[in-house]
């Protein structure tokens, strides 16, 4: 996990529980109720190299013409205007490549 205050931290171990990292566009349908962030996957230390990991990877995308509408307060957090999930994304690619 990534933050702008102390930079790369390990994720927290909790027994019996998963670490999902979402999106951007999954948090603004959860209205910020789970945040997406900056994160990657390290392999383990040479220091300790039977450490086990184990990382899936699945990546999914809403079809073209999806509304996204933010979650309404208690669930989510913070109201975003709707907006159409290939519209999103595309804006979003742009943003990325300029």
């Amino acid at each position: 996990m990534h933050d702008d205050e102390t930079g790369w931290q390990d994720a927290p171990y909790e027994p019996g529980t998963y670490m999902l990292n979402i999106g951007d566009l999954m948090a603004r349908w959860s209205g910020d109720r789970w945040r997406s962030g900056r994160h990657r996957v390290l392999p383990p230390p040479p220091e300790a190299p039977q450490e086990e990991l184990t990382s899936l990877v699945y990546f999914h995308a809403c079809a073209p013409h999806t509304d996204i509408t933010s979650l309404p307060a208690p669930i989510g957090r913070r109201s975003y205007s709707g907006v159409r999930a290939g519209d999103y994304l595309r804006d979003k690619m742009r943003t990325i490549l300029g």
